[in-house]
């Protein structure tokens, strides 16, 4: 089939392109014309994919916030600011759709659509806020410097892809209810290098203390942790992707990398910060994971709570994280790790593409 699809995806932190781009692959291979429009990290990834028909830069949303934490609060009050940018985005938009075919369009946290509304093309949210409600919504008494960000910042991404979107692919871990029948849940979106990396059965995790490489992949945004490692003695090797830093003991900083897979292979425990690509990808591997959600940011505490309950993992701050992988390695066992439950599936991708392709056949039929 042929069809042109406009991806316009946040660039502030990297899953949001590493997601995409998975998907992208799979409707490349079905012959879609894949356009990109967006920012910051996103960029950068992007400007070595190959089979991208077109690369577009444009202005970036932010969070606000505070001590290295986010706030519902400080977004709101920055709300002057954001509609600045929106200017800028929705001329940015304009402007693209003016010189380009578009068929459909696939938005990942990006949330400027009058132009495309305007023209009548198909708008598909990628976005799983509505698993985020729902997960929230369960707990019984939820950290009070979340309740702001869920409020002003996650709950209004539910109300917005419900009501301004005409489809949402939901990915999620857990086999969670729809909240509204425009939304199609998908089990977790891995890279196709990440898929291709799994072993044929799932593995079973070493001991701590007979670990051989640790991996801190953290954000690719300003919001990522700052782990102190100390002295950088440990009975393993430590990768840290994401920051720079000066290497000590055997701690070393690798940057920011656009492919990481051949760390996260060798990597017999991971450590993340909650955004839900980094988050999907650890649970595909199967390797015990440390999740350390950004501070007053609600999807990322929700996705820790998720992958910790589901077995998988931990929930830690960034100042404890170190003490926490010390002791387990001390005891020799993954003490507090609860029981493992399934996930919904690794093919996500597959499963968005096919409904992307879908909406595609149908702009494009012609009527009958």
């Amino acid at each position: 089939m042929e069809g042109d699809c406009l991806f316009i995806i946040n660039g502030l932190g990297m899953g949001n392109s590493t997601r995409c781009h998975a998907i992208m692959e799979h409707l490349m291979e079905r012959g879609v014309r894949i356009h990109v429009l967006t920012s910051g990290n996103g960029l950068m990834y992007f400007s070595g994919v190959k089979g991208i028909a077109s690369l577009t830069p444009m202005e970036s949303f932010f969070y606000s916030g505070k001590d290295g934490g986010v706030s519902g609060w400080r977004t709101f009050a920055s709300i002057h600011a954001l509609y600045g940018k929106s200017t800028d985005k929705r001329r940015q938009l304009e402007e693209l759709l003016q010189r380009l075919h578009v068929d459909i369009a696939v938005t990942d946290s990006e949330y400027i659509t009058s132009p495309l509304r305007r023209r009548k093309i198909p708008i598909i949210g990628l976005n799983n806020a509505d698993v985020v409600v729902s997960e929230y919504l369960k707990c019984d008494n939820p950290p009070r410097n979340i309740r702001s960000h869920f409020w002003f910042v996650e709950y209004t991404d539910y109300l917005f892809h419900r009501y301004f979107c005409d489809l949402v692919i939901s990915p999620s871990a857990s086999p969670v209810a729809v909240r509204h029948p425009r939304i199609r849940r998908v089990g977790l979106i891995v890279r196709r290098s990440v898929l291709e990396s799994l072993p044929a059965t799932a593995p079973v995790p070493v001991l701590p203390a007979a670990m051989k490489s640790m991996l801190f992949l953290l954000s690719g945004s300003i919001f990522a942790s700052k782990v102190n490692f100390g002295d950088g003695v440990f009975p393993f090797e430590v990768d840290v992707i994401g920051r720079d830093g000066v290497n000590v003991g055997r701690v070393t900083y690798r940057g920011r990398l656009m492919n990481n897979i051949a760390y996260l292979q060798k990597a017999d425990a991971i450590v993340v910060n909650g955004g839900f690509s980094a988050v999907s990808e650890a649970m595909a591997l199967g390797k015990p994971t440390f999740v350390i959600p950004v501070p007053g940011h609600a999807e990322q505490y929700v996705n820790a709570r998720v992958l910790a309950n589901m077995g998988y993992g931990y929930v830690v701050r960034e100042d404890e994280v170190v003490d926490k992988v010390r002791e387990l390695c001390r005891v020799n066992r993954w003490e507090g790790m609860q029981s493992r439950s399934p996930t919904l599936g690794v093919n996500g991708a597959k499963e968005a593409a096919e409904i992307i392709v879908e909406a595609i056949r149908k702009r494009c039929s012609p009527p009958v």
